[in-house]
């Protein structure tokens, strides 16, 4: 069953080189997916959560209930 996905115009003439021949779209992204497996996306992932949580700033226990009380009572 078809669907719409958002894309940028620029992104669709990016995938527009990648058609030949009959390909669809699909055809194209199935193809791209098919050459990089989803434990290599999943893997750059998680590096890049080693690497904002190095930098991590956390706040106190105390201070983060306060902010979720705030939260809680304001209705967000």
């Amino acid at each position: 069953m078809p669907t719409t996905i958002t894309i940028n115009e620029k992104t669709k003439e990016r995938l527009s080189d990648y058609k030949f021949g009959d390909l669809t779209f699909d055809d194209v992204l199935n193809m791209l997916m098919d050459k990089i497996s989803i434990e290599d996306i999943s893997a750059e992932h998680i590096k890049e959560h080693y690497r904002r949580f190095a930098n991590f700033k956390g706040i106190s226990k105390e201070e983060f209930k306060s902010r979720m009380k705030k939260k809680a009572s304001s209705g967000c």
